[in-house]
Parts: C-alpha cells; structure tokens; sequence
C-alpha cells in the first residue's frame, strides 16, 4: 500500500552533540526507532505509473455512472430496486463503454485482468508503462491508478480465545435464538481468503476423506461430493467465488470459482464465518446468527497475508449479483471485510465501492484495524461513511496483570503472553537487565552474568519477543518483562520459538518500562505479581484496536465494538477449533448480530441497521491505563459494545442524519465562542404515540465541569407519533476562551493516541421512553485557534529597513508565527474533477506545494513546506523529500524527508531522515515538527549531517509525493538556492501575537547576504484558524 523500501544502515542522532534547539522540534532519542525506514525516491521520479518501465497492472474508472451509483438510497431493503429492464439499460450502457476502452485498449498492447460494473465502473488492465499516458487519453476515462493492496486484520493466534458458545450469551443473542431469531433468511457474503465448507461447523462432514478430495481440487468446480456442501442446496455456504487462486502475490491471479480456504496462510475467512453464522449439524456448534446463509468471496492470498485490491471490488461487485444474471434484487444483505489498510483514505477504491453497496441498501461490516491507540489510524474500508467499523473489546473473562515494584508505582496494565504460563502463586524477585545494548536480550551472551532467580526486564527489539523469554529463562529469570520500544498500550505477540516458554511472561508499555529502567539505575527494585491481584476486563479497550478519527474526513469511527478473540473453525481440519483474534474477529461478531437485526426487521435500511447496533451498544466500556481505567473515548469504541437484544428489540430508532453513525464533529478551529448544529431523526415503529426524553452526556464529566463545550438539545422531549419520525436538533457551543492551548502544533513524536483523551470532548446523546435507552455517540477535537495575519508585501526604506506588523483577529487564542526566507512559490493546482487525485475512489493523493522556505538556527538547518490543502497527520498521504546539492555541481548529495518512524502503522510518529545519496546511509535527528490538521510541516537537520557550514551555498528542489497510494510526485518547487547565515533580509525567528492583539517586527536587508533565490518571507502559522502561512514579498 505504501511505497516503502528498507534500507540496511540507519543512525540515530548519530552526530558528536545533542543537537537540541531552543523552542524547537523534539530530537529523536538514541534507539527509539527500527533499522528498517522508507527511503525517498529517487530525483526526478514523477508519477509512479507515468515514470514506470515495463508491464504495469492499473484499474482505470470510466465515466459511466454503475448501478449502485444510480439507485435510490437504501434500495435494496426498501424494495426500490429499478425494474430489470432498466437495470439492464445501466448495465449495457457501462459493458458498452468498458468493450470500447478494452478495443483501444488492445491497440496499446493492454490485456484485460478484470472489471466491475455493479458497485463501480472499473476495468483493471496489465498494460506497458510507456502507453499510460495515451490510455488515460481515451474517451471515458476518469483516472488511471496502480493497484491497491490490502491486509487481514487478524491478531497473533497465540492470544487467548474463548468460546462461541460465551461470545452469543455475552452480546446478548440468546435470547432471540431462543425466540427463533438466529439469522435464517439473511445472506451474507464474506469476502476473505474462502471458506472451507467441508468443516463440521460450516456444513461440511469433517470426514478426512472429504477434506482431502475437496482440498485437492481447490482451483477447480465444486463437483462430486463436495458439491453436497457449496452451492444453493448446501447446508451453510450457498455459493462464492474465489478472484485470486492459489498462488498470487507469488503468481499470477488466477481466478475460479472455488473459494475453498486453501493453502498455508488460508483459514482467516473460516475462523471469520465460523464466527457470523456456524452451525455444526447436531446445533451443538453455533456462531452469533447460526441460522444465516453464507457465501465465500475469495480476495485474500492464499500464501500470505495479504488482499488483492481489484479482487475486492470483483467481490463487492459479486456482492450485488450473486447469480450474475445483471439484476441486482439477488443482492446478499450483509458484506463482511476483515481486512484493510491503515490511515484509511476517502481516496481509497475499496471505500469508494463498498459507499456505494450501502447506498445501494447493503450493510458492510469492515474490521478498524489493529494498528493501536495512535491518532486517526482506523483504517479503510471502514472509514468510508457507510460501512459500520468495528473495534475490538477484551473477552468477558479476560484479566489484567498487576506489576508492583518496590519503587514507583505499580503497573496495572500488563499484558500476559498466552504462549507463556500463568503464574500459580506469588512471584517477588530482584529485577535485572540484559547486558546488551539497549537491553534487548536477543542472545545468551546478553544474558551472561543475569543473576538467577530474578525477573528479566528487557526492551522489545531486534529479535522475537519470544525469543528474550526463552534465552532470559535459560539464564535462570523466575518471570519475563517486556517492555515496548513505542508509545501506546502493551500489545500481545506470536509465539515464533523453537523451545517453549516456561516462565510468565508479560509485556508492558514503553514509559512503564522506561520507569523502571530508572528505577533501577537509582538501586535495586523488587516486583511482585501475584495472581489475587489481577484485574477482570469484562467490557475494556483492546489495546490493539485502531483509534480514529478519519485521517480524510475526521468522521468519528470506529462505529461500535466487540469482543474479537474467539475459537472457531480451522480450515483443513475438518473439526478443529483454534484461537482467532483482533478486529477480525471482531467484526464478523457485528455482522453476526446485523443478521439477528435484519431477520427481526427485515425492512431495515442499512443506515437503520447501523443506527440500531449503535442505539443498543453497552456505552460503559472502559479502557486500562497504567493507573487504573478511564471511561473508553468515542474514537476507540464508538457508540460503545456491541448488544444484540436491545438492537434488534428496540422500538425506536434515533439516527444521524445520511448513514446513521456517530456524532463527528472534526477538529473545529475555534476563535471565538461557536456553535454548531447536528440533526438526528427519532423514529417510532410501533403503531402507538411515543413520548422521549433527550439528554447529552459527557464521557469525562471535567469536561463537563470546564463548561468549554456545550450541548443543548431541542426539543428535550419528543412525542413521535406510530410509525413517524422527528428531527431533533443537537446545537453544540464551544467556548474558545474556555479551551486549553492547543497541544497539538507539533506533533511528529506523537504516536500515543491517549494523548488526545485530554483535548477530545465526547459523550453520548440519548433518547429514553420508559426502560428503553437509545444512544449515539458525539465527539470533537477543537482548536483554540489564532487567526494571525500579514501584509502581502513590505517595502524597505532607505536604510534597508520596514515593519512588518503581523495582526491577530482571534478573541481566544495565542498566534505563534515562525519565519522563514522564502525562497520558493507554486501556483495553486486547477480544482480535480471526478477521478482525478485526491478524489474520493481515485486510489490517488495529491499533495499541491504553496511555497518553500529555509533558515539556519544555530548548528541545524530547517526547511519549511506549505501547501495550499490541510492533512490531519504530518505522515500520510504526504511525504516531502529535499533533495540538496550542497557544493552546487549539478548533482545531489542529500535528501531530506519525512517518514513514520519503524516503518507504515507502527508508531503513528513522524520524524525527518537525512539520506546520504552516495552511501545509502541515513540518520534521524529530529521529529517533524508540524501540526495534526494542519498545510505546513518544518524538517530540521543538523549541518554538519549535510556536510553545510557558514557562508556556503547550496541548492535544493522540494518535491511533494503520495506516499500512500501511488508514490507520485505530484507538485514540484526546483531551482532554489540559499547561503548558509546569509538570509537577505533579518527578521526574528519566531513571534508571538496575543488575542486580538497586533506584533510590528523590524524586517532589515542583510548586508552580509549570500547568493539566494529568497524574495521575500514564508511565515508559519501555528494553531491557525484558516490560514497556516502566509507569504510576504520584500521590495526595494
């Protein structure tokens, strides 16, 4: 998905001083990143496609509109489908178009791969590099995009799982099993790596020789035998199709239509289905809605972990005509995805495509992630509006480890390894070290000296974490600590050993370990787990589970949450059951009980559906944190955890306007006191007159007490009348003056989400008649914001001097400027239309440069960017790249970028590399110092790693890259120069201007100034309003 190459040497402030600039970005501590790091492209590389050589596969949109895109909303549920004959008229009318491209196509020496005409007009062809250029050229082509590539979404199945059995009385489904609610009726398609349909649990016998036959002949038809348990007379699994083969990302796709879960990496679609509907033929085995009818859409590779991108719009498209006779009233009722891609974007194609199925009228379920608690990674498909994202919460009966040590405070969220044995009694024991660097205890010698009997506390690194037990057990640990190398929660690990793991093992967060460490450089610390002290999970966080917002949109997802770790079915097995987990396993729970919902309410909208899981979520969900729990934040869980019962017997239904989801207020730059308002609609199904109460909540009641944001709902008392609805306005007042500063201006070393729980304001809106509670979730980020202002232009007098007076219009908040020379301007890029980059589907970012500047600050030098759109984080979908000539010869000697540190989803952290062009070296020194939601990013680098001192001249070129979707260059600023400490015109480096309040600064021409491109200043705006930067020209 993201372009990434590793590179084999890195250093890591690796230079004879600490590098720290006053009021400056954050430098990188020693050890604190992986080896492994994306490298910038190489100069001159324009659009990854455009610059390609040789055979390149690319889905190219055409401008036909596709069914889905033309039904009415919600369609399918409501019985609105378009009769067939027209339905059949879209459908010719985008096969028409697609035969014609193919025709053109064929005379560039362009081969078909595959196309979908239902949920979107795509054709995906294996062309030659050379010819893009002229097949985007062709009468109907919107966009022409490399393939997308997606991941499963599941855990380490080493984690602990318990059973379905548990999973359907804990969410509340028993009862409607019990009332003959169990699914039957409703299809649901899941689009994963197949299904094995010969499994005791999926309709299949579980014989061995069953498996074996049906396993042999997994790229061919379903015949013989095995066609007892595929296809519409099947027990479970009705139909399907596999759009990837057996072999492909090692091989060619070679589509069949067998999607049997086959080959080494398969069994994460029979562990997901098993989970929505299993159903072993004694009732004995069951999943959340055992009566639902299941369809096998093959997408996911066979030999590894990985999800074709076209495959998944063949199965979405699939999805809607299921017997392919072009009429989509066939359509299933609920799409599963456990997969996905980090950071989800609105550009992506899956989001696009699986938008348009909801519209359509199905419901899709989509897993958020397990990339963590790090800001605004909840990945796509789930982001797209529609689709219901899903969270994954503990098992019932998991428990939290307690750590207390001698000194300091005790930590009360370790998390113990499965592979590892629970203690049976009491440990208390000296903790001790490795004696390798960094701690990482990867070797026996690490361990030479480990005094025996003590707890080995070692650092995550280098080496399988199962690997430190087994070598810290060998050296005599009674217990094994590991603490992480990144910020967030402490997460669980795969168990890769070639001995087994005898002592407890636990893992804790990076600051627990790092206070340790300290602990035990100041004398020797004791710890102490004892069994008796553990604490129940019922109803918490994961810490796995992907936090939100939307990084495009700043929708609040996930949607909902669910216990994700479950023992269900293994393919080839035939009877097994194994551990599965993460959001995978989450959202097949949440499907399971979509089922239960729609065979209760079969006219359901998916936008109802969605609503209806949210209104009936168990809202008191908490999260564990190092000191106890906090109330779980909106951009975690949602509306909350997930409760069949209450969703599917509820009589009312309160929504969100359009999709039904939660309360999504954004990042709001807030200079005054501002209000919002957001519609919901109250709908009463029974055929009497309801009466509700409306009340809002907050999640942390000092958020409350801070009186910084207020909620006033109107009316607060609703009489909906049988079978109406009525729109209930939420009015939303956030007073700036009440906010704290905005913490969040720079924020490159910001890869803990918990540091948003503070600035977050989020809560609950419920409506209530009687015993029944309906709720939503609401949440907003807001910015106390400055709305600082400067001249277009200055002009020096005759002594080579002007003020510069910089105004803030802000009631609220403090405008720190930071100037640069500006030495570079772009002019701003025409609006794209449809399927252009940066649009939603387009599979494309851009990223439009505004202008560049430089300075010099002590021993560093810093480059400013600009661009004229906003991105929430400062590591995707944008990279820049500066790429310095430092003797001025013609060639390049160094690149300056931004990257996430340890590589794609792992830190959520951005930090500013120096690429040596001429030893493939790199060194980080400093994070990126920019803001979440913000147009300008400042990459600092030390001079000496430039090979820069005073009075020397250098050039450079800024390019600005999709670094998520296609690697492309998409705005270029060349030919810039600057002399170190030679800046034509002084000016402070940085300033402040108050509330409402005006700064006049001494601009003065330099009479020592070096040969530059700089015409005047770029200043930088943080916490701006609207205006991140501002460009002043310097004249006379």
């Amino acid at each position: 998905m993201v372009i990434a190459t590793a590179v084999p040497i890195l250093s890591l402030g690796a230079m004879p001083a600490a590098w720290a600039v006053e009021g400056g970005p954050e430098p990188v501590p020693d050890g604190s990143i992986s080896d492994t790091f994306e490298t910038p492209l190489p100069r001159g590389v324009a659009d990854s496609l455009q610059r390609a050589s040789g055979q390149v596969e690319v889905t190219v949109r055409l401008d036909q509109p596709a069914i889905a895109e033309v039904v009415a909303d919600g369609a399918l549920a409501e019985g609105d489908v378009p009769a067939e004959p027209v339905q059949q008229e879209t459908r010719d009318v985008v096969a028409t178009q697609q035969e014609g491209f193919l025709a053109e196509a064929a005379n560039l020496g362009a081969s078909e791969i595959g196309r979908t005409q239902l949920a979107a007009n795509v054709v995906v062809v294996s062309v030659d590099a050379a010819q893009l250029e002229t097949l985007a050229a062709i009468d109907g082509v919107v966009s022409v995009n490399p393939l997308n590539r997606y991941e499963k979404h599941e855990l380490p199945q080493d984690t602990a799982s318990g059973s379905l059995s548990q999973a359907i009385d804990y969410v509340q489904a028993r009862p409607l099993h019990d009332a003959g609610i169990d699914g039957a009726g409703v299809r649901v398609a899941v689009l994963d790596s197949g299904i094995d349909f010969t499994h005791r649990n999926l309709g299949g016998p579980g014989t061995p020789e069953v498996v074996e036959e049906c396993f042999a002949g997994a790229d061919a038809d379903v015949t013989g035998v095995c066609a007892e348990f595929f296809g519409p007379d099947a027990p479970k699994v009705k139909g399907g199709y596999d759009f990837v083969g057996d072999v492909w990302p090692n091989g060619d796709v070679i589509p069949d239509s067998n999607p049997i879960d086959s080959g080494p990496e398969g069994g994460h679609g029979t562990h997901v289905a098993d989970i929505i509907a299993g159903r072993s033929a004694d009732g004995a085995h069951q999943g959340i809605a055992p009566g639902a009818e299941l369809y096998g859409v093959k997408v996911c590779s066979a030999v590894s972990t990985s999800c074709n991108g076209v495959a998944i719009l063949q199965g979405l498209d699939w999805s809607l005509d299921p017997n392919g006779d072009g009429d989509i009233s066939d359509a299933v009722d609920i799409v599963n995805l456990s997969l996905g891609s980090s950071y989800g974007q609105d550009q992506d194609d899956s989001s696009f495509a699986a938008d348009n199925l909801v519209r359509a009228g199905i419901v899709v379920v989509a897993s958020a992630g397990n990339s963590a608690d790090r800001p605004f990674i909840v990945g796509s498909p789930s982001s797209a509006p529609g689709v219901i994202s899903v969270a994954q919460t503990a098992l019932p009966d998991d428990l939290q480890w307690v750590l207390d040590p001698s000194s300091g405070d005790a930590i009360s969220n370790a998390v113990h390894q499965a592979w590892s044995p629970v203690p049976e009694g009491v440990i208390s024991a000296p903790l001790a070290r490795p004696g390798d660097e960094g701690g990482v205890g990867c070797s026996d010698e690490a361990f030479a000296g480990f005094p025996e009997g003590s707890i080995a506390l070692i650092q995550r690194g280098v080496c399988n974490v199962s690997d430190k037990a087994v070598f810290a057990q060998a050296a005599g640990a009674v217990a094994v600590v590991i603490f992480n190398n990144a910020p967030g929660d402490p997460p669980s690990f795969s168990f890769g050993s070639a001995e087994p793991v005898v002592v407890p093992t636990f893992t804790i967060s990076q600051a627990a370990g790092q206070a340790l460490v300290a602990a035990l450089g100041a004398g020797e610390v004791t710890i102490t787990i004892d069994p008796a002290s553990a604490i129940p999970l019922t109803n918490t966080m994961v810490g796995t589970s992907s936090r939100g917002l939307t990084v495009t949109g700043l929708r609040a997802k996930p949607d909902i949450g669910a216990p994700g770790a479950w023992l269900s079915a293994e393919t080839q097995t035939g009877t097994e059951v194994t551990n599965f987990g993460g959001t995978s396993g989450a959202a097949p729970v949440v499907s399971g009980v979509a089922a239960l919902v729609l065979q209760k309410r079969p006219d359901a909208t998916p936008a109802e559906v969605k609503a209806r899981l949210l209104n009936g979520a168990d809202s008191t969900n908490r999260t564990p944190t190092a000191d106890g729990f906090i109330a779980t934040p909106i951009s975690r869980v949602g509306a909350g955890e997930v409760r069949a019962l209450p969703a599917a017997d509820a009589v009312g239904v309160l929504a969100t306007a359009g999709t039904g989801g939660n309360v999504g207020l954004g990042i709001p730059s807030v200079t005054r006191s501002e209000r919002f308002t957001v519609d919901l609609t109250l709908t009463n199904t029974t055929d009497e007159r309801k009466r509700y109460d409306m009340a809002a909540a907050f999640r942390d009641e000092t958020d409350a007490a801070s009186r910084a944001v207020d909620l006033q709902i109107s009316p607060r008392n609703v009489t909906v009348a049988a079978g109406q609805s009525k729109k209930v306005s939420v009015r939303v007042t956030i007073d700036g003056s009440r906010l704290q500063d905005w913490p969040f201006d720079s924020a490159g070393a910001i890869g803990d989400g918990s540091a948003l729980n503070g600035p977050e304001f989020d809560g609950w809106i419920t409506a209530t008649a009687g015993d029944e509670e309906l709720h939503v979730g609401w949440t907003v980020l807001p910015r106390k914001a400055a709305e600082v202002t400067a001249p277009k232009s200055v002009k020096l007098d005759r002594r080579g001097e002007a003020d510069l007076t910089l105004k803030n219009d802000s009631r609220v908040g403090t405008g720190g400027v930071e100037m640069f020379a500006l030495t570079g301007t772009s002019e701003r890029q025409p609006k794209p239309a449809a399927g252009d980059p940066g649009t939603p589907g387009s599979n494309a970012a851009r990223i439009d440069l505004a202008a560049t500047g430089v300075r010099t600050v002590d021993d560093v030098v810093q480059f400013a960017v600009a661009t004229y759109d906003r991105r929430t984080v400062l590591t995707y979908p944008a990279e820049f790249d500066v790429y310095v000539d430092v003797d001025e010869d013609g060639t390049d000697d160094y690149v300056v970028y931004n990257a996430e540190a340890g590589g794609f989803g792992l830190t959520g952290q951005s930090v500013v590399y120096v690429y040596d062009l001429a030893t493939d070296a790199a060194s980080a020194f400093y994070y990126t110092d920019g803001g979440f939601d913000s147009s300008t990013q400042i990459l600092t680098a030390p001079l000496a790693a430039l090979g820069l001192e005073a009075g020397q001249t250098f050039s450079y070129t800024v390019l600005a890259i999709d670094n998520y979707f296609t690697g492309a260059v998409t705005d270029s600023i060349e030919g810039q120069r600057f002399t170190v400490g030679g800046e034509k015109y002084l000016v402070p480096t940085t300033t402040e201007v108050g509330p409402r309040d005006r700064v006049t600064l001494d601009v003065t021409a330099n009479p020592a100034a070096g040969e530059s491109t700089q015409t005047g200043l770029l200043l930088l705006n943080r916490s701006a309003a609207k205006d991140d930067f501002s460009l002043v020209e310097v004249r006379g």
